[in-house]
């Protein structure tokens, strides 16, 4: 069975040329390498036939059918086939979440029993299902984005219905543990941001986890936070009178000197002049 009207959908601006959400399909004889060129990604390595070795940061393991492995986000790896093998990679920059009860952060507390310490997961009947239909689209060219990225969402959810707490926290533990620095993180970055949105980019995480995660961690919405900070530092400087009023407009992103005035009005209950005047 083939794809209808593929050259008509492989013209599409929706193809997916890149590897932020795709899934890639790889068939290596014995004896060939693959080397991790896209390391601004997360990837999980679903084996499908074959046996191969996957070293992560100077760590190996075999991977045989049936089997998968998780490499994070800037990891340095190699895989080396062993015999003729036929693999699924899926590449992603942020865990996908539908909900609190699929997020990975969820499972942060969790810690892994003595005996489910490996990072190489058993592949279970529902991926194995998953993961045959898949092959076959993508040996077709199925390279639609909203296609890969729905895909992905089953895939996340396969993860949370069928494997137990302790096995995704086993699996996915190397970016669940990061959420210990979330706070740390967020201080580094939220000077250099001016939405919600972006901060949850420069930490790496889809918008709804980050703010599940911003709200266990500072008791507010990141909103009403940043918004806090941005005043905060706005009297700084206000404070410091060699420091004009366009720069600070132009520092914080004010449309117009009437937007910035509009803004201490309603937070200082002053306007920037008047302010200063205060300090007197």
């Amino acid at each position: 069975m083939s794809i209808l009207y593929l050259e008509e959908h492989s013209s599409c601006s929706n193809y997916i040329s890149d590897f932020c959400s795709s899934f890639k399909h790889y068939i290596l004889n014995k004896g060939r390498f693959l080397y991790s060129k896209e390391k601004g990604y997360h990837c999980i390595l679903f084996m499908l036939h074959g046996k191969i070795s996957v070293s992560i940061d100077s760590q190996r393991y075999i991977l045989e059918k049936n089997t998968s492995i998780f490499i994070p986000l800037h990891s340095a790896y190699q895989i080396s086939t062993l015999l003729d093998s036929t693999f699924i990679i899926s590449y992603f920059d942020k865990p996908i979440d539908l909900c609190e009860k699929t997020a990975l952060e969820s499972l942060k507390f969790t810690e892994p029993e003595p005996c489910n310490t490996s990072p190489v997961l058993k592949l279970k009947e529902p991926f194995e299902l998953f993961l045959s239909s898949l092959e076959l689209y993508l040996k077709e060219g199925a390279s639609c984005k909203h296609f890969h990225a729905i895909k992905q969402k089953e895939m996340f959810f396969i993860f949370r219905y069928f494997y137990t707490r302790n096995e995704v926290y086993s699996f996915f533990k190397t970016i669940i543990s990061r959420d210990l620095d979330f706070k740390s993180t967020v201080l580094q970055n939220y000077s250099n941001v001016t939405s919600v949105k972006e901060l949850a980019e420069k930490c790496n995480y889809s918008l709804s986890s980050f703010n599940r995660c911003f709200k266990d961690n500072f008791n507010e919405s990141p909103s009403i936070w940043l918004q806090t900070q941005k005043i905060k530092h706005i009297k700084i400087k206000l404070n410091n009178k060699n420091i004009s009023f366009s720069q600070i407009i132009n520092e914080f992103n004010f449309s117009s000197p009437s937007h910035f005035t509009v803004f201490c009005r309603k937070h200082l209950h002053l306007t920037p002049s008047e302010y200063r005047k205060s300090l007197r």
